[in-house]
């Protein structure tokens, strides 16, 4: 069986656009916990991070005149991705109030392993054994990294961070299967539409709008608003070019930039098993650029 090497230009645009979202995504935590030391509530961020996400694609579409009409065999499916994406956002800050961060941190990166469980089951993707080897190197690099140790968890907290994993997972795959049958910008405008409406409901009829009430925490609060759509958006773009597993690999690059940013912005001290940790991420990353199969049926590839 051939084994290819070159990525294509296509696989070289998802990839660059896989790397500036983990960027995104991993500035953002560390500037969220700056708006929340300055009083803003979590509800409130996530509602503004995908209003923000809904007006970066309405934007992309009109620079590109993409139609945003979606056919209804696939309306249903990507309003259940948006409430998937609510979900994801809201299970993963939930957690935290049960255990430990860096256990629900570890708990909801297992979403790499269980995308490429899903895939393979749904027949979207290949699992071979090298793939196989990315992913549990890449789980364990997650597991070292976020600092992952023995606790008395919380059984409310540990449901929620496994659950909103699996919901990144179903709906890393969901998203990879739809944009074979449909453009991917108006897939994910019609997600994000869901997820502004969800998260608004939700943040209404609990805590209501809370934002920041000094200078700092409102610099963390706009780039972790804007860092997390701009990287949310180029993450489900970036799907249909390279597959939802090695998209899921190298979103594993988070962990390691947020640690970065903390340790820049909040002084966090890092130690030794998150510098391995890492390398092991990096790694398994490295392996899934290169030397995986690929089929254009099988990857995702379609044009947006």
């Amino acid at each position: 069986m051939r084994i290819k090497k070159a990525l294509s230009r296509r696989e070289r645009v998802g990839f660059a656009m896989l790397i500036a979202a983990a960027v995104g995504f991993g500035i953002s935590p560390s500037c969220a916990k700056l708006a929340y030391s300055a009083g803003a509530e979590p509800l409130t961020l996530v509602f503004a991070r995908f209003t923000v996400c809904l007006l970066g694609i309405i934007a992309i579409s009109h620079l590109r005149n993409v139609p945003l009409l979606i056919e209804k065999r696939l309306a249903l499916r990507a309003l259940l991705m948006g409430c998937l994406l609510a979900w994801n956002a809201s299970g993963y800050l939930s957690a935290v109030k049960y255990v430990p961060v860096s256990l629900a941190a570890a708990l909801f990166y297992t979403f790499p392993v269980q995308v490429g469980v899903i895939s393979a089951v749904c027949g979207l993707d290949s699992l071979t054994k090298r793939r196989v080897l990315a992913l549990f190197v890449a789980f364990a690099g997650v597991l070292l990294s976020v600092g992952f140790g023995t606790y008395e968890a919380d059984w409310r907290g540990v449901v929620l961070a496994i659950g909103a994993g699996t919901g990144v997972a179903m709906s890393s795959v969901l998203f990879a299967r739809m944009a074979q049958e449909g453009n991917s910008i108006t897939l994910v405008f019609w997600a994000m539409i869901a997820a502004s409406a969800v998260s608004w409901l939700v943040m209404s009829l609990s805590v209501g709008v809370q934002l920041p009430n000094d200078r700092l925490g409102w610099i963390g609060f706009l780039i972790s608003m804007f860092a997390f759509a701009f990287a949310l958006v180029a993450y489900y773009l970036a799907l249909p070019l390279v597959g939802a597993v090695r998209a899921a690999l190298t979103a594993n690059l988070e962990p390691v930039i947020a640690i970065i940013v903390a340790i820049i912005v909040l002084r966090e001290e890092p130690r030794f098993l998150q510098l391995v940790g890492i390398t092991l991420i990096l790694g398994a990353v490295f392996l899934a650029r290169y030397g995986v199969e690929s089929s254009p049926g099988r990857s995702g590839s379609q044009g947006s």
